[in-house]
């Protein structure tokens, strides 16, 4: 039996910290009703949680345009955070994208022959000014090519579950990429990304897990590339037309084209809650975010309860402990007409990895917190990660395993030397 197999048999997986937090007094929402979204779809939820607040058309695909970005983002900050890609690798920008950076229709950030970009710079251009040449070099960088990353795009979609196809890394349908050597084999003539609010909805969720300064990046108005001014045309940040404070949006990603119409995914908080927004194929969709959240925070009410560190065994009837700090400061669920009642249970997670080398690393995930809403059963998962390197099982284990073993053989050989010596 390996190593493994044995500890597992053990059941060293089962440590558990309980805890039960007493919920505070009950506040009932107040009800408002959530207007139409003057849109083809629409979908909101909780980042965190996945808790769905609004839907409409939620899982209908449709042509999302540059919210594609979203996903050739993820994608490239997964290969940065597997060490695949570095965030200031330098970045050659092919001849046929470069011609794309030149299109008055298609570009944002014109680009020079034979410069180069980091990648870093790349996802900036990306998220703020929508760059289709940037978003194009990214995937062919992460993949090889343009259809090895396509390929990835939705083998990653499919692995999510989402209802999503994609075509292009941008955003852009054939109809656009047919000037630039872009179009895949076996695509239509028009063929063009076709994603659900969900799903898009979904792909900025995984990207704040995968990297939770990405607004950062989006919310900024206006940045410089090389020297080169770019500018976001998210008209819901501070300074633009669309900005209303109480809506606390900070990103994330616009799209449009004359196909896909306006489309918006959203970030935004909400006494300290993530939340992501989506409206796709509107003529007033930034408005129409402003009003959508305004109508949502006065239907529901979030009842809280605060997470801090904990001290985690990381096996069972061992003395092996770590001090793991939580990803969020706080769960919560969203109620409307129902009050919540809140309990909290801090159980210990290793993978297979972390038992099979019997370690684990500072930042590594050791625990998770399940918060549920005993009166709806909504719940919320979040993650613990260790503050210290550890062993996974304490060393005097080891010695006493070795003292068990060497009393037994005892037991067997002194008879023996006992017959030999007469």
């Amino acid at each position: 039996m390996s190593g493994l197999k044995r500890w597992l048999r053990l059941g060293v997986i089962s440590g558990m910290i309980a805890l039960i937090l007493a919920p505070g007094l009950p506040v009932k929402a107040a009800t408002t009703k959530v207007s139409k979204v003057p849109a083809r779809a629409a979908y909101v939820m909780d980042a965190t949680s996945g808790q769905v607040l609004y839907q409409q058309n939620a899982d209908k695909r449709y042509p999302i345009a540059s919210l594609s970005k979203l996903l050739t983002v993820y994608l490239t900050v997964q290969a940065i955070n597997d060490g695949k890609i570095g965030w200031d690798d330098q970045v050659p920008m092919a001849s046929n994208l470069i011609k794309l950076s030149h299109s008055y229709a298609y570009s944002s950030l014109r680009m020079k022959s034979g410069e180069q970009f980091t990648v870093r710079q790349l996802v900036a251009a990306a998220m703020i000014a929508s760059s289709n040449s940037a978003a194009t070099a990214l995937g062919e960088y992460v993949a090889g090519s343009n259809a090895k990353f396509v390929a990835q795009m939705n083998q990653q979609s499919e692995d999510w579950g989402l209802e999503a196809h994609f075509i292009s890394s941008s955003g852009l349908d054939n109809t656009d990429l047919k000037d630039y050597n872009l179009v895949l084999p076996d695509t239509g003539k028009s063929e063009e990304n076709l994603v659900s609010a969900k799903a898009i909805s979904i792909v900025a969720q995984q990207l704040l897990k995968a990297d939770p300064t990405i607004t950062q990046i989006a919310s900024k108005t206006q940045d410089s590339i090389n020297g080169t001014k770019i500018f976001n045309e998210n008209s819901c940040l501070p300074g633009k037309s669309q900005y209303k404070k109480e809506s606390q949006i900070d990103g994330l990603k616009t799209g449009f084209t004359e196909n896909a119409k306006l489309c918006f995914t959203a970030t935004y908080t909400v006494d300290g809650q993530r939340m992501v927004a989506t409206i796709l194929g509107g003529d007033t969709t930034f408005s129409a975010m402003n009003k959508l959240i305004k109508q949502l925070k006065a239907s529901y009410q979030l009842e809280t309860t605060p997470l801090s560190s904990q001290t985690i065994s990381l096996s069972n009837g061992l003395a092996t402990k770590v001090t793991a700090q939580p990803t969020a400061s706080q769960a919560g669920v969203w109620y409307q007409d129902k009050t919540a009642a809140l309990t909290t249970k801090v159980e210990t997670k290793l993978t297979p990895i972390q038992l099979s080398r019997g370690t684990v690393g500072a930042g590594d995930p050791v625990a998770q917190a399940t918060v549920t809403d005993t009166q709806t059963g909504a719940k919320q998962l979040v993650t613990y990660k260790a503050q210290e390197a550890a062993t996974v099982f304490a060393e005097r284990a080891v010695f006493a395993a070795k003292h068990q073993a060497d009393q037994l053989i005892q037991v067997l050989v002194t008879p023996m030397q006992r017959a030999t010596a007469k």
